[in-house]
């Protein structure tokens, strides 16, 4: 058939193509086998890299809480253990006027205390408390006898002994101050009453507070200078012949018996 005879003019040009088709293929492997064309030589730019300069920089919104150590909770947790919570208390102590109406007073002993407390941490307490105590003084002419009541609120501060010795850590040294009122009733021998008066006081003064047993009772010991301004405090006629006025504050030293829970 004529589609199946090959002359012998047409086989020396098929035979050059084939060869140079094969050439072709072994010189581009990369074609042969199906790869990619090798890149262009401009290589393409790395990725941008993320400025990581805010995470490095150590911020509390940065850090995972859950591991963390909080002071205050760690406080917290050791004074519901060591801690006290309320107490009451009652003492017995030495109180004396100082400047001229000290000249003329005696010290009251003993005088009597009351106190409700309440603690808020380690280092600070509040507490409402009274008093009573019982003057007397001579004018030259007759005795009298001088009655006084207090009230007021006060604020505690106990000093940071955890690095301090035993002996300072067991006397739980503390600051104390607080306002109140304060009044004084004045009777003679014959029980007359001579003069009535009150008015606006403040203390301050500070202590230590020894552990009996701890969170259960303990004993405390302070020492306080009371300021007020009677009505007689500026008076220059009647005790004249023995003071020239009534100026002068109160100073105070008790021992309180505390029952805490």
């Amino acid at each position: 058939m004529r589609g199946c005879i090959i002359t012998s003019k047409s086989l020396p040009l098929k035979l050059t193509s084939l060869f140079i088709f094969i050439a072709t293929l072994s010189f581009s492997p990369s074609v042969a086998f199906g790869q990619a064309p090798p890149p262009s030589a401009e290589a393409p730019a790395p990725p941008k890299k993320e400025d990581s300069s805010l995470f490095d920089q150590s911020s509390p919104y940065l850090e995972y809480g859950d591991f963390n150590l909080n002071e205050e909770e760690v406080e917290d947790t050791n004074y519901f253990q060591y801690g006290k919570f309320f107490g009451i208390s009652l003492g017995l102590g030495y109180q004396t006027a100082t400047g001229n109406r000290g000249k003329l007073y005696q010290a009251a002993i003993p005088r009597f205390d009351g106190r409700i407390q309440y603690w808020f941490n380690f280092h600070f307490a509040a507490e409402l408390g009274f008093f009573f105590a019982n003057h007397s003084f001579y004018d030259g002419t007759q005795n009298y006898q001088v009655k006084m009541i207090g009230y007021g609120f006060g604020l505690k501060y106990y000093f940071e002994t955890k690095n301090a010795s035993a002996a300072v850590s067991f006397a739980n040294p503390f600051l104390v101050g607080g306002v109140g009122a304060m009044s004084k009733t004045q009777t003679s021998a014959q029980g007359v009453e001579a003069s009535s008066d009150s008015c606006f006081s403040a203390r301050l003064g500070g202590g230590l507070e020894f552990p009996i047993s701890y969170k259960k009772t303990y004993l405390a010991v302070e020492a306080l200078y009371h300021t007020q301004n009677f009505l007689d405090t500026n008076e220059t006629n009647a005790y004249s012949n023995v003071v020239p006025d009534l100026s002068g504050g109160f100073f105070t030293l008790m021992a309180h018996f505390m029952f805490v829970w």
